[in-house]
């Protein structure tokens, strides 16, 4: 299912805003804009197994800001697993690439949530290493 859905469209631009951020390409200000999509109880279990929350995350995106300057992201395969008033949990396929030396691919699930204002918010994410 890849139809136009307000829960796709927010991992699209969460997702561009990353590559942005991590490939030096963000405007000023952008750290506070990508952090607003994620809720303050934000959780994540990482591919290793770890787990963060909203600070750590922030923490992480500060310090690795433009360090990857032929950074990409692709997104591929969104499905709703289960949609319900409040919000929906999506999975989807995430390929990174450095450019020539680095890549990997991510099946991810996300919780997304709506907020009071409307607006989708990452609850939760959990991300795991595949192979091609």
């Amino acid at each position: 299912m890849n139809d136009a859905n307000p829960y796709f469209d927010e991992i699209q631009a969460v997702n561009a805003e990353v590559e942005a951020w991590y490939s030096g390409a963000a405007q000023a200000g952008a750290l506070d804009h990508l952090m607003a999509h994620f809720s303050p109880q934000f959780s994540m279990i990482l591919p290793n197994g770890g787990t963060l929350d909203w600070p750590t995350l922030r923490d992480i995106f500060a310090q690795h800001g433009g360090q990857r300057p032929n950074f990409k992201i692709q997104i591929t395969d969104s499905t709703i697993v289960a949609q319900y008033a409040g919000g929906a949990v999506v999975t989807y396929n995430e390929r990174q690439s450095d450019g020539e030396h680095s890549r990997n691919l991510r099946r991810s699930t996300a919780v997304l949530e709506i907020d009071a204002h409307g607006r989708v918010q990452w609850r939760h994410l959990q991300e795991t290493f595949c192979t091609e």
